[in-house]
């Protein structure tokens, strides 16, 4: 089977203030880093703030690692 490969956006948009944020939340880059550096699981963190999608946590946390 192939599967077509496609790059996935990182959704994280500048804010105009100098940070990050998930693109369609208020949620900083930030916020998620340091959660995930606390020992936070992505689904932890989705459940901290409601407005965030688990895809996009697992994203920006790649990013991050990457």
């Amino acid at each position: 089977m192939n599967v077509p490969i496609q790059a996935i956006q990182v959704p994280l948009f500048d804010d105009g203030d100098g940070g990050l944020r998930v693109t369609g939340t208020r949620v900083q880059l930030e916020r998620i880093v340091h959660a995930f550096q606390d020992g936070a699981t992505a689904e932890g963190i989705v459940r901290s703030y409601d407005t965030l999608q688990l895809a996009d946590v697992y994203a920006v946390i790649s990013w991050y690692l990457h």
